[in-house]
């Protein structure tokens, strides 16, 4: 099981290496004009996400609004539903 740390992690890392911005604020709204992240930016970043966290990362977009794309937000969620896939496979 990953921790809450290391999915935050992964996903500041994703979002950087994707813009090659660092030190986005992890409550900066990504969505946001100001941010500078094209909309199909967020397809690399979710694959980035995927290939560190599993595929459980692409149900964000079922169960969540927009607010949800923020660094700190979206390690939430994340971390959220993985221990959820985790206690589903016992």
């Amino acid at each position: 099981m990953n921790s809450r740390e290391y999915v935050e992690t992964a996903v500041r890392e994703a979002v950087e290496d994707v813009m090659g911005t660092p030190g986005i604020d992890k409550d900066a709204c990504l969505v946001y004009r100001e941010s500078g992240i094209a909309p199909v930016s967020f397809l690399y970043i979710f694959d980035k996400l995927e290939e560190k966290l599993g595929p459980v990362v692409y149900d964000i977009l079922k169960t969540h609004t927009y607010q949800v794309m923020t660094i700190e937000n979206l390690a939430d969620a994340i971390f959220g539903l993985c221990n959820e896939d985790q206690r589903t496979a016992r």
